[in-house]
């Protein structure tokens, strides 16, 4: 067993902390394409709508607020880079991929400068794409925990801080 292999089975081994963690949002004009990704990341276990404009897109990420969006740079009404922007209005942790057929350096740091989690070029090896949002996926988790750990420890502190309160009146 390779360790791709190795990191896939202990990523699904792990509880999600949401249902839903597992949402993904597919754009692209191209339906074969989208057909091709939604066959291969619904095989690995991934909950995935798509769609081939960006007004359709918006629509359905305010409906399923999608954890992540693999979004085509050139869609029939609007850019993508355009359509990350209202998709992180829809869901601020949403993370996006950039997906290109037409890469140049100048799209790329635009993309990342907006927050692009990956610019990924196609043509698109399947191995590739599981692995990317495999991790992409592992980092959302991360960072949920981490969000969740920061709340318990801020309620905790309130908590604390009550205490020493009652303490200090009852010194008094």
């Amino acid at each position: 067993m390779d360790a791709k292999s190795i990191f896939r089975k202990v990523f699904r081994s792990r509880k999600q902390p949401e249902d839903n963690l597992r949402t993904i949002l597919v754009v692209d004009d191209d339906v074969g394409f989208c057909d091709n990704l939604q066959d291969i990341l619904e095989g690995e276990g991934y909950e995935v709508f798509v769609a081939s404009t960006s007004a359709e897109a918006s629509k359905i990420a305010r409906d399923t607020r999608p954890w992540l969006a693999l979004v085509d740079l050139k869609l029939p009404d609007g850019s993508g880079t355009a359509l990350l922007s209202d998709l992180k209005q829809v869901k601020s942790d949403c993370v996006c991929i950039l997906m290109t057929a037409y890469a140049d350096v100048d799209s790329a740091v635009a993309a990342l400068e907006k927050g692009v989690f990956y610019y990924l070029q196609k043509p698109i090896r399947p191995a590739e794409l599981i692995e990317l949002v495999d991790l992409a996926f592992e980092t959302i988790r991360l960072k949920e925990e981490k969000r969740k750990s920061e709340e318990a420890l801020i309620a905790r502190n309130k908590e604390l801080e009550d205490i020493i309160a009652r303490l200090r009146k009852i010194i008094e």
